[in-house]
């Protein structure tokens, strides 16, 4: 099997030592997966019960070959061309409370979930677990979010994540929800972070990209 040269970013970053668990395999899970395993990262704990619908096709990273295949089947498929050395473990259903940490079990923890009650389901599973790291990535259709959570300060986003409600959240009509160059930035705005935390720098706590205006906003770090 071929192996990845990562000769052209090896003096920035060392990511062969850092599993990460990968909640949704989505817009930005999908991406977000073939990022971290080009930078590296020696394996991946995949969750997402979902399969690939039509609409799906342009805006994640699936073909229209991939349609009505569970994602992390078709996803496993993809990994092995783009990033070979990544060893993957595959859980085709959602994370909840009653998830066990024995299978989720990583240093860092990422969620790329679409809805409030999804993400406070995996907030459940992890909230008391020893993880270093949570990563909890948000979408629009041109708007990117990312919760950098550190382990030893989590009450900020425990008590931030039960005020939310997914009916406080004004619905966007279906054909605005997502676009490709969105998810394509927001894997690259969690693979920086993904750079920051192996270096042992702290992200901030929240990252909001705006892509049609152009701005990044930074709070906390």
């Amino acid at each position: 099997m071929k192996k990845i040269d990562h000769t052209r970013h090896m003096g920035i970053f060392d990511a062969s030592t850092w599993p990460v668990t990968l909640i949704g395999a989505g817009g930005i899970g999908a991406l977000t997966a073939i990022t971290l395993g080009k930078m590296g990262v020696p394996a991946l704990i995949l969750f997402d019960g979902d399969r690939v619908s039509p609409e799906n096709t342009a805006t994640q990273f699936y073909s229209p070959f991939d349609v009505e295949r569970y994602k992390l089947a078709a996803l496993h498929e993809h990994m092995a061309v783009f990033a070979p050395d990544t060893v993957l473990q595959i859980n085709n259903f959602r994370v909840d409370g009653s998830t066990p940490w024995s299978l989720m079990a990583s240093p860092i923890v990422i969620s790329a979930l679409d809805s409030i009650e999804a993400r406070k389901g995996v907030w459940e599973a992890i909230k008391d677990k020893p993880w270093m790291w949570y990563l909890e990535a948000r979408m629009g259709a041109e708007v990117f979010q990312l919760h950098a959570v550190n382990g030893d300060d989590r009450d900020w986003y425990d008590q931030m994540l039960a005020s939310q409600d997914d009916s406080l959240i004004p619905d966007e009509p279906c054909t605005a929800k997502a676009t490709i160059y969105t998810a394509c930035i927001a894997a690259g705005q969690i693979g920086k972070t993904m750079r920051q935390i192996v270096t042992g720098e702290n992200p901030p706590r929240l990252l909001i990209h705006d892509i049609v205006k152009g701005v990044i906003t930074q709070i906390g770090g």
